[in-house]
């Protein structure tokens, strides 16, 4: 084993003096592997004081822990006093080392065997723990008792698989047990030594040892995320892994650097959450690279990632399933818009890719050879695709008269747009008279500017302020759906000027639409000159445009920019529809009573979010409907639902709840209603205890009402009057008679109900009390009537329903069936 000549120096003057002195740990391991040690770290029997007395330039680095660096011929070597550490109390540092002269000792405290070897020229290999037996069996074992070892510093789990990634080891058996069992003390290590262990690991050979780190359960603790996408199957003709794994495989196909690892590690992983699954069992993950993106982020800072590798590892995973329309202006497009490195981005579409199965892999290949050479063509070109390169600025437009403020801004926005369309207008007597033009449109319209502005700011505060979970709609401009095959020749023809609005952009003046003929998607600019127009031809705000409605439009405006957008006569819109219902095995849709077909193109919408058929719920949200003839081209939501959840029901069960206006409905634990958005009085009583209470019910979201906490909110009791047709009857409330027509005082709650006459079965009920006052009618029908149950009724034998509510509407509650009549309750309020 060849020593560098420095080493041997300070080695040397260390033995003159009489210590003792050796290379060891890593810089042994690595020279023995054939491998140029990054660094080398020597030992000695001398402590500190006598180091520094040896040597004409020293630092004292770690002089507490007996480490004192030695400068010597231009570099820095670390020597270090043999030692025994004291107890670990935090499973991070020892409370107190104590110097000594045992060689074997200091050995016996480190990590691995592998890295508790020495040496010097004098006395060769010291390997006192069969360090050089598992470098060649390509084993990592710690030295002594793992659970002791991991126990001292924590860290070192995370060491073990990391060495293992780095030499290609396998990590012994024992020592991957203890592991599994202490992987809970990693809790006590700070995030910045993790995220060093962590990206030593992914960018080394071997990051697919990732898994190793989901195995031992060590990602659990500081990276819970990764083991559910571990988890997480991909059932679709594009993948063959779960997403753990495809991210492995991705993660082996970029370069090892740290930003490109990071990015591929979580580039999907976002994915779990997301996951739909549609009819045919397909898995989808529209909107995953939004949220992967979000997620990315709070993972970075919470393993505190610099803020450069934070932004870049962000806007990779933000990017890599982008799919342009492959022309020149629609790249142009994305170079100014996607702040990011494009080869690197190049790469990580390619692995992902790699990762994926034989499905399409040509098409998706060639998909992103095209994105890449238009975007280095642009490059060639020197095509304007930012601010900077435009031929004019600021001063010039101020000069020819443009006022200066944020309508100038929008024209040099407009003008960006413009060149990026037609780079051969980027000279600066072209520009400034569009200027000009644009100046003057800004002045006719400055009004119309400012509400646009309000209008986005107001946009901008709801969203943020939302708390609900968003699906985000994952299709991109260009995107080829198979066309419907119902539509006629005929239809085809009127239709193909037909466009439904997918997105309105109002901050970059964009909208988004696809043909509903050949299902393509377009991205259209949009300025103050743009006219909106009713079906009638009637001007219309621009807000009045809103996704999953059908227009015409006029595309003819110079640089591509709408001259007119139109609200289309040529199909039929529906809107406010809440009774429709679904048949999924022939795809139709009820509305209004007749069916209509929707097909794997019709577009369901909430906003401008992509949602599936399963999200809407009949009867209960309010949705907008495009179509031609029996065909549905677009479903938008207009009004959503949330749910309501009942808990810490036991004082209220099988009693009855009455939400706003909707029937009553029995209480029962952990009972979930799905209700459409606002706000509503809940009123809920027993025995006594009860009250009303407005619960405001939100999109998407779960609203927990707690009934234990309405126990004492409002009235008790209730003015309750019976009135019965029927001569000689007589009504028993809880076995006492009760004389009809008389108010009478009752506590809230169930109450037992008989009827008994002449000639007429008795009639026995429960009668739950509800409202602070009610008038019970009871009649007879006759016997021919009797062959069904009256209008209203869930069941016969369903003797929890009837009861009081302050609802105005008179409600048949369950009958029971007589030999010659039988009874019906009649509320009155």
């Amino acid at each position: 084993m060849q020593l560098p000549e420095s080493v041997k120096k300070i080695i040397h003057t260390l033995e003159q003096a009489g210590h003792e002195a050796y290379a060891v740990g890593g810089c042994v391991r690595d020279t023995l592997l054939g491998k140029e040690p990054d660094d080398w770290d020597i030992t000695t029997s001398a402590e500190p004081e006598e180091v520094k007395g040896l040597f004409n330039r020293t630092i004292d680095t770690g002089i507490k822990h007996g480490t004192v660096t030695v400068r010597l011929d231009g570099k820095s070597f670390e020597v270090t006093t043999y030692r025994i550490d004291g107890r670990y109390e935090d499973g991070r540092h020892p409370e107190n080392v104590t110097f000594t002269k045992s060689l074997e000792e200091d050995l016996k405290r480190r990590d691995f065997t592998i890295n508790a070897m020495a040496y010097n020229d004098r006395t060769g290999i010291v390997d006192l723990f069969g360090g050089e037996s598992d470098l060649e069996n390509k084993i990592i074992r710690c030295v002594g008792d793992p659970m002791e070892r991991f126990s001292e510093d924590a860290l070192r789990m995370m060491r073990a698989v990391r060495f293992a990634a780095k030499l290609g080891f396998s990590i012994e058996e024992s020592t991957r047990k203890s592991i599994t069992k202490l992987k809970d003390n990693l809790r006590k290590v700070s995030a910045e030594r993790i995220q060093v262990e962590l990206t030593k690991l992914i960018t080394s050979d071997h990051p697919e040892l990732l898994e190793t780190l989901y195995e031992t359960g060590l990602t659990s603790v500081f990276f819970p995320e990764w083991d559910t996408a571990m988890t997480c199957e991909q059932h679709s003709r594009h993948h063959c892994y779960t997403v753990g794994k495809h991210t492995i495989v991705v993660m082996q196909h970029v370069r090892p650097t740290k930003v490109m690892r990071l990015a591929a590690m979580l580039h999907d992983i976002g994915k779990p959450q997301v996951k739909r699954v549609d009819k045919k069992g397909i898995d989808h993950f529209q909107g995953h690279p939004q949220l992967s993106e979000v997620m990315a982020e709070d993972i970075l800072k919470r393993l505190k990632y610099d803020n450069d590798t934070i932004r870049k590892v962000c806007l990779l995973v933000r990017y890599h399933d982008e799919r342009p329309a492959l022309n020149p202006a629609s790249i142009r497009r994305c170079m100014r818009d996607m702040d990011v490195d494009f080869d690197e981005l190049f790469e990580l579409k390619r692995a992902d890719n790699a990762g994926k199965s034989d499905y399409k892999r040509e098409e998706k290949e060639a998909a992103v050879d095209k994105f890449e050479q238009l975007v280095e063509e642009n490059r060639t070109a020197g095509n304007c695709t930012d601010k900077k390169q435009l031929a004019v600025n600021g001063g010039d437009l101020i000069r020819n008269g443009v006022e200066k403020g944020p309508v100038m801004g929008k024209i040099i926005d407009r003008l960006l747009d413009d060149v990026i369309e037609y780079p051969s207008e980027n000279t600066k007597d072209k520009l400034l008279e569009r200027a000009k033009k644009y100046s003057e449109l800004a002045k006719m319209g400055k009004l119309f500017l400012s509400i646009c502005v309000a209008f986005f700011c107001a946009g901008m505060f709801l969203t943020a302020c939302g708390s609900q979970k968003i699906v985000y709609s994952q299709r991109k401009p260009g995107d080829l759906l198979s066309a419907s095959s119902d539509a006629s020749a005929d239809a085809t023809k009127s239709l193909d000027k037909v466009y439904i609005i997918e997105e309105k952009d109002k901050d970059d003046g964009k909208l988004t639409v696809m043909n509903v003929v050949s299902l393509r998607e377009f991205r259209y600019p949009y300025n103050i000159s743009t006219e909106f127009l009713n079906k009638y031809g009637d001007t219309e705000s621009v807000d009045d445009f809103k996704p999953g409605m059908a227009v015409e439009l006029d595309s003819s405006g110079r640089y591509g920019v709408l001259k007119r957008v139109r609200k289309s006569s040529l199909v039929w819109e529906w809107d406010k529809l809440k009774n429709f219902s679904f048949d999924t095995s022939l795809n139709m849709m009820k509305l209004r009573g007749q069916k209509y077909k929707y097909s794997d193109a019709t577009l369901f919408m909430d906003g401008s979010n992509i949602i599936e058929l399963k999200d809407l719920a009949p009867g209960v949200d309010e949705i907008r409907v495009i179509g031609y003839g029996k065909d549905i081209y677009s479903v938008t939501r207009t009004k959503s639902h949330g749910y309501l959840h009942l808990t810490d029901t036991g004082r209220f069960n099988n009693s009855l709840i009455q939400i706003g206006s909707y029937d009553a409905s029995l209480v029962s634990n952990d009972k979930t209603f799905t209700l459409p958005t606002g706000t509503y009085a809940v009123t809920i009583a027993n025995n006594g205890w009860g009250g009303t209470k407005k619960v405001k019910i939100t999109k998407d979201v779960t609203t927990y009402l707690n009934l234990e906490s309405m126990k004492g909110s409002g009235p008790k009791t209730c003015k309750l009057k019976f009135e019965i047709d029927v001569d000689g009857a007589k009504i028993y409330l809880d076995g006492k008679k009760v004389e009809k027509e008389k108010k009478m005082t009752v506590l809230y709650g169930a109450h037992s109900l008989s009827v008994k006459a002449d000639g007429y079965d008795d009639w026995d009920r429960t009668l739950y009390v509800n409202s602070p006052s009610a008038t019970i009618s009871l009649d007879i029908s006759d016997s021919k009537k009797s062959s069904s149950s009256s209008s209203g009724t869930n069941s016969t034998t369903n003797s929890g329903t009837s009861g009081t509510t302050d609802s105005s509407n008179k409600r048949h509650l369950p009958n029971q069936h007589y030999k010659r009549h039988h009874w019906h309750d009649v509320r009155k309020h």
